[in-house]
């Protein structure tokens, strides 16, 4: 409920929730897009109720947390994990309706039973959800859940092939690079982040950039600048643009947390001793780390042309670079069968 009144009565005040507005009047009713169908059909669903807007966005936000509930259904402990939810950008986010309140409770999901699967087995329940919540993320977001695939596969692969996995997962990422650029799927994705940002909108960097809208000239300076968008695209605003406006000093920092989290939390992991275990390693460097690099990637191109929208899809998957590797290192203290060590946070 914090986050809804967050969302609505403060942040909106900055930034009009749009999208969300126009599911709650049912604007998206008759849309091609099976993925805003299936949103509208759950915000319709839920608003006929008759409880109003802010139930509504509080069924949102309730479904954006299953990852943690699920958590500790099955027994988890680490009750710090909690604060994750309350960085600025996915406390708003996924408080609402909207497309990103769905995936993240997918992607939360996802991680959890994941981090189990590094450490232990999964039982039927694991794996039907586990199958459910990638499949609705495909849904939704497709390019962004190639990286909760790859975690998956990637653990499988180290438990049946152990060191060896290593080649096996190289040619892996391999192939799937040359794929994505040759079938023309990184074409597509450059294509809808030139096209996806208004170029009038406040926060845009058409003309910070220099970027010609609508220009093949434009287009090709805006490709040569997807390196930066690496960078950008997770962070949000620029030192520059928090100077202008001030409100973006919270989502900056957050950003740079966000940025650094698995290199802290690899740092912690060494000081717990997790360094020595080969089995973790495998987790954080072939699993991860691969996965974090993949959503980098794909999300450069929609990182780029406007801060406010990096973030607001950042969110899609943002728990993967502090909640992932926080339930990596919980899971090997706790759960892995060497293990004996008490809970702390």
């Amino acid at each position: 409920m914090l986050g809804v009144v967050f969302a609505t009565q403060v942040f909106a005040r900055f930034t009009p929730l749009v999208d969300s507005e126009l599911y709650l009047d049912g604007f998206y009713t008759a849309d091609e897009r099976l993925r805003t169908r299936a949103i509208q059909w759950l915000a319709t669903t839920v608003n006929n109720l008759g409880a109003g807007d802010y139930f509504t966005h509080f069924i949102f936000a309730i479904i954006s947390a299953l990852g943690l509930a699920y958590y500790y259904l099955t027994g988890g402990r680490r009750w710090i994990l909690i604060l994750t939810l309350l960085l600025p950008s996915s406390l708003v986010w996924s408080s609402i309706v909207g497309k990103e309140a769905i995936y993240l409770g997918g992607m939360g999901l996802g991680l959890v039973i994941w981090s189990k699967y590094t450490v232990s087995s999964l039982n039927w329940a694991d794996i039907i959800i586990a199958a459910l919540v990638i499949g609705v993320c495909a849904v939704l977001r497709p390019h962004y859940s190639v990286a909760l695939l790859w975690l998956f596969l990637a653990t499988a692969l180290f438990k049946r092939l152990e060191g060896r996995a290593w080649i096996s997962l190289l040619l892996l990422f391999v192939v799937g690079a040359f794929a994505a650029h040759f079938t023309g799927l990184w074409i597509d994705l450059l294509e809808r982040g030139w096209g996806s940002i208004d170029p009038s909108a406040r926060a845009s960097r058409y003309q910070s950039l220099e970027l010609l809208f609508q220009t093949q000239v434009g287009f090709d300076r805006y490709n040569s600048l997807i390196p930066l968008g690496l960078i950008l695209g997770i962070i949000g605003p620029m030192p520059s643009e928090v100077l202008n406006r001030v409100e973006f000093l919270p989502f900056f920092l957050e950003g740079v947390l966000i940025l650094l989290a698995p290199f802290l939390i690899f740092l912690l992991a060494i000081k717990r001793g997790l360094h020595r275990d080969t089995i973790f390693l495998r987790m954080f460097f072939g699993c991860l780390l691969p996965a974090i690099l993949i959503l980098l990637v794909l999300h450069a191109p929609f990182g780029l042309l406007n801060p406010g929208s990096a973030i607001r899809w950042r969110v899609n998957f943002e728990q993967i670079f502090y909640l992932a590797p926080l339930l990596l290192m919980y899971r090997f203290i706790d759960d892995a069968p060497t293990k004996n060590n008490s809970p702390s946070p």
